[in-house]
């Protein structure tokens, strides 16, 4: 009898192990808002009525600057402004940024683009701190969004890019 039980046990936990595995990779996470373009993609503290974002992100669109190790080609880059409005530390990383091209294409971040010529540290914001840098794509697009990752690579904060 008791080894009866036991095999019940074991298939209930089974079970439950199966279903929460289920449904916890059906749910949907609702996407990242996206912060709207800034004239000049200046970044300002929450002064305003709205609910202040985790993070504050602004982009502006600039021209690709060779670094030391530029591996040479066309690249679209965009001059990137966080602000960690939390009350938590926030790491900064140029791998950590994405941009979304005009036909909704995404394009991953080239770190030899831009390296040495300005491209955006890698650091650890305090709170209320902010980093200002260049992140470069690969290719010849008009960059519309950029987005940030944190450092789990799950989507942190989008903004349009400005210019």
């Amino acid at each position: 009898m008791t080894g009866d039980l036991m095999r019940i046990r074991v298939i209930i936990i089974g079970l439950l192990a199966v279903l929460g595995f289920t449904s916890a990779c059906n749910l949907e996470e609702e996407p990242t808002p996206v912060q709207p373009a800034e004239k000049g993609a200046a970044v300002k503290g929450n002064g305003g009525k709205k609910k202040a974002t985790r993070i504050k992100l602004a982009a502006v669109r600039t021209a690709h600057k060779p670094g030391p190790l530029d591996t040479g080609g066309a690249f679209s880059c965009v001059r990137v402004t966080v602000l960690n409005q939390s009350a938590k530390n926030l790491e900064v990383n140029p791998m950590y940024f994405s941009l979304v091209d005009t036909g909704g294409t995404k394009h991953e971040i080239d770190i030899t683009a831009a390296a040495g010529n300005g491209q955006i540290d890698t650091t650890t914001l305090a709170p209320r701190e902010k980093a200002k840098g260049m992140v470069c794509g690969a290719g010849k697009f008009v960059p519309k969004i950029v987005a940030m990752t944190n450092p789990l690579f799950s989507e942190a904060a989008r903004a349009e890019v400005a210019g």
